[in-house]
C-alpha cells in the first residue's frame, strides 16, 4: 500500500526536518564496494516492544548486516546514527511500526533504517531484503524517474508500477514481492537525487533479542 503523510498522521514538517537534519554531509557516508557506487547512506536499528496497545523503542546496540537477501552474503559494518533522539523521527519511526496489522505484529522485534541518497542509479535489480515487511519513504527528490516496481514472486508479473513523490510510503511484505527501482533522470538544470528512508520489519534471527 501507498500512503501518504497526511494518512499516517504525520505533519510536512517532520519530513522537512528530517530531510534537514539528517540528508547532509557528516551523516551520510559513501561505503566503498556499495552498490550503487554512488549512494550515500547511514543507518540504525531500533528495538521496540509492544506492551497490549502501547509501543515502546529504544535503540539497538548493533546495526551490522550480515547479509542482505539474494546480492549480498557478506557481513556489512556501519556507522550507526542513533535516530529516536530526534523527535520528528521518533514520531515517524512509531507511526511506521504502527502500520503492521495487530494480528501480523511480533510482540518485540527490531525496525533497520537507512537513509539512503542516490543520483543515479536506486538499486542495481529487482531483489528481496529477506526481511517480514518493506518501508520505502521518500523524503526528497530532485529530477524525474525513480520508478518504483513490485515483482510478484511466483509470476514475475507486475504488480505495481509507481513513481513515490516526496511524503509518499510504500508498504509492502517482502516475501511476496521482489522489488526494485528504475534509474533517475536528472533535471534540466542541476543534478539528480532521491533522499529515501528504507527500513524492514525484521524477522527474530536478524538481530536475536534476549531481554
Amino acid at each position: 500500500m501507498v500512503i501518504t503523510d497526511r494518512e499516517l498522521g504525520l505533519p510536512g514538517s517532520v519530513r522537512e526536518n528530517i530531510h534537514r537534519d539528517f540528508f547532509q554531509s557528516g551523516v551520510l557516508r559513501n561505503y566503498p564496494g556499495d552498490i550503487p557506487a554512488d549512494r550515500e547512506r547511514a543507518r540504525d536499528v531500533i528495538r521496540y516492544d509492544w506492551h497490549g496497545d502501547e509501543l515502546s523503542l529504544r535503540e539497538h546496540d548493533c546495526v551490522a548486516i550480515d547479509r542482505r537477501g539474494d546480492w549480498s552474503s557478506e557481513r556489512r559494518e556501519f556507522e550507526q546514527v542513533p535516530l529516536l533522539g530526534h523527535a520528528d523521527c521518533a514520531s515517524w519511526i512509531h507511526a511506521a511500526i504502527s502500520l503492521v496489522p495487530e494480528p501480523r505484529r511480533q510482540p518485540r522485534g527490531t525496525f533497520g533504517v537507512n537513509l539512503f541518497r542516490t543520483h543515479t542509479n536506486v538499486v542495481t535489480r529487482p531483489h528481496q531484503d529477506e526481511e517480514e515487511f518493506i518501508f520505502v519513504y521518500v523524503v526528497d527528490k530532485r529530477g524525474s524517474g525513480a520508478e518504483t516496481v513490485l515483482l510478484d514472486v511466483e509470476s514475475d508479473a507486475v504488480v505495481l508500477e509507481e513513481t513515490l513523490d516526496p511524503g509518499d510510503l510504500l508498504v509492502f511484505e517482502d516475501s511476496r514481492f521482489r522489488h526494485g527501482t528504475t534509474p533517475i533522470i536528472p533535471p534540466v538544470i542541476g543534478t539528480a537525487r532521491r533522499d529515501a528512508l528504507v527500513c524492514t520489519i525484521n524477522f527474530p534471527h536478524t538481530y536475536p533479542l534476549e531481554d
